[in-house]
């Protein structure tokens, strides 16, 4: 599969979260209004892509993760599913209109949510740095903010790798 043959070339040096952004996988006016969803919407992007094999399967491992504990803080949500569904380690991005209740570290409904998909076996520690690098991003209320306001993709897509950027630029220095 050529997709598989891309991401094991990728694979072979560190992977960064600014690697896995696609436009088409960021979605600023979800009609979503539950949790439920948001979950299928932001994953039916990735099955659409052919970023994951089976859409259900891939649901199911969302939820078992979800079912841990809580992805939610400070308005946005991070929910992921790691399993052998995932072809290309990928994020999909969605802002809902109306704030929807979500398990909250902090018991705050979210209006922003990243749903990570990535693979089982040797690339989990590619989703470790992934799910590290995006919280890092968002741990600041004013990126996640001024991320809020954004009005396109790609406006979102181009003040999201200045936020990685700087975030890199700080970890290096």
């Amino acid at each position: 599969m050529k997709q598989e043959k891309n991401y094991k070339e990728r694979e072979k040096k560190d992977m960064n979260l600014l690697e896995i952004l696609d436009l088409d996988l960021i979605d600023l006016e979800m009609k979503a209004s539950n949790k439920d969803e948001v979950l299928y919407q932001l994953s039916s992007m990735l099955y659409k892509k052919k970023n994951i094999k089976n859409l259900d399967k891939f649901l199911e491992a969302v939820y078992e993760r979800e079912s841990i504990g809580e992805t939610g803080l400070g308005g946005i949500a991070i929910p992921h599913g790691l399993t052998e569904q995932v072809i290309n380690a990928s994020v999909a991005i969605g802002k809902v209109e109306k704030p929807i209740e979500w398990e909250s570290l902090d018991d705050q409904p979210v209006s922003l949510i990243f749903l990570l998909a990535a693979p089982t076996g040797d690339q989990q520690k590619i989703h470790l740095q992934n799910l590290s690098q995006l919280a890092s991003v968002v741990a600041h209320k004013e990126h996640v903010d001024a991320l809020m306001k954004c009005n396109t993709k790609e406006e979102f897509f181009q003040l999201f790798e200045t936020y990685f950027n700087e975030f890199t630029k700080r970890k290096e220095g």
